[in-house]
């Protein structure tokens, strides 16, 4: 299981030139205080997993700035505010681009996270190949089934 979640970055920055597992007793209290609440939420929703946990790892904004080389722990692509979302950007985060040949994918021409990055490499793969590929896997079951 992972638990995602959104943290300020202010909360974290005074860490954010120390080095990675050396940042000290109050960078980690300040982690494992939020983490620890995070297991004990998932835990009360979930009480089935609480005998199956057997390792925990918590991480932070400037853990995933050491990781990803996100500037301020982003891990989810561009910014997602009422802007990303506009018609003008929307526009511009499709897969086809002014460049032949060149296509994005990936969770910012979408949405974020991994059902964003999932649902964004069938967009761009439908465009390349000509055909809709969210469908093509029920088509392909359903002529399995009736044995064309």
């Amino acid at each position: 299981m992972a638990i995602v979640t959104l943290a300020n970055y202010d909360w974290f920055k005074q860490w954010e030139n120390e080095r990675c597992t050396k940042r000290g007793a109050d960078y980690e209290g300040v982690k494992n205080t939020i983490g620890d609440k995070l297991v004990a939420q998932a835990t009360r929703l979930f009480p089935q997993i609480r005998d199956h946990i057997d390792y925990v790892s918590f991480g932070s904004p400037v853990t995933n700035n050491f990781y990803l080389g996100a500037p301020r722990g982003e891990m989810y692509g561009m910014d997602h505010n009422q802007e990303r979302f506009s018609g003008e950007s929307q526009t511009l985060l499709r897969p086809a681009t002014d460049v032949p040949g060149l296509y994005l994918t990936g969770q910012d021409i979408l949405s974020c996270g991994f059902s964003g990055g999932l649902t964004a490499a069938c967009w761009p793969a439908s465009v390349v190949l000509g055909r809709n590929c969210f469908s093509g896997p029920t088509v392909l079951k359903m002529k399995v089934r009736v044995g064309v």
